[in-house]
């Protein structure tokens, strides 16, 4: 499956907008780990991969459309992660990771809340680093095939202007904006390669 998601800042009366017309399916405490080599090698990539709950998740950006919301490929079948991790010899991927240096580099909690409005699946998150907590909702589309992402953008814009939420100041993701505070180099890498700007 293709996660197509927009990550924005929620005012007061979005939020209650989202509560008014929303399903609320639920709120949740999350822990992430995220796994990289000593040089970057994956997240420079826009390969990421973490472990929430004792499960692997493996997230690959899709390149090559055009498109301003966030695109990625997501991977929870562990073989198949080994697989594109280049560990393909491998059986267990806990075991795996140390012996290909691949170690955590970030872990945090966030307690989430999640609605459900119309086809959309929003995500209203506190993440919690430490000596800050970060807050952002993430409006989400799941597509079964690269030919529908750019529609489900489109989807995602329209409803974002018909909630009214102010789309127009740039948000960081969560690991982005931990590593802007916590890991100086690792975020300069990403900048460096292009994944972020």
């Amino acid at each position: 499956m293709i996660e197509v998601e927009k990550k924005v800042h929620l005012r007061e009366s979005d939020l209650k907008t989202i509560e008014r017309l929303g399903t609320f399916l639920g709120s949740r405490i999350l822990t992430d780990t995220y796994f990289d080599t000593p040089d970057f090698r994956y997240t420079t990539s826009d390969i990421w991969l973490r472990e929430r709950e004792c499960k692997f998740e493996l997230k690959i950006g899709l390149h090559g459309l055009k498109g301003t919301i966030d695109r990625y490929k997501e991977i929870t079948d562990e073989g198949e992660i080994l697989k594109k991790l280049g560990l393909e010899k491998e059986k267990d991927l806990a075991k795996a990771l140390p012996k290909a240096k691949i170690f955590p580099y970030a872990t945090f909690q966030t307690i989430r809340r999640k609605y459900q409005v119309e086809e959309f699946t929003i995500d209203l998150d506190l993440a919690y680093f430490d000596d800050f907590i970060y807050r952002i909702a993430e409006i989400e589309l799941m597509v079964n095939s690269e030919s529908k992402v750019a529609q489900a953008e489109k989807s995602i814009e329209t409803f974002i202007t018909k909630l009214g939420i102010d789309n127009r100041r740039p948000i960081k993701a969560k690991l982005i904006e931990y590593l802007s505070q916590k890991n100086p180099t690792h975020y300069q890498a990403l900048v460096v390669s292009g994944i972020i700007s």
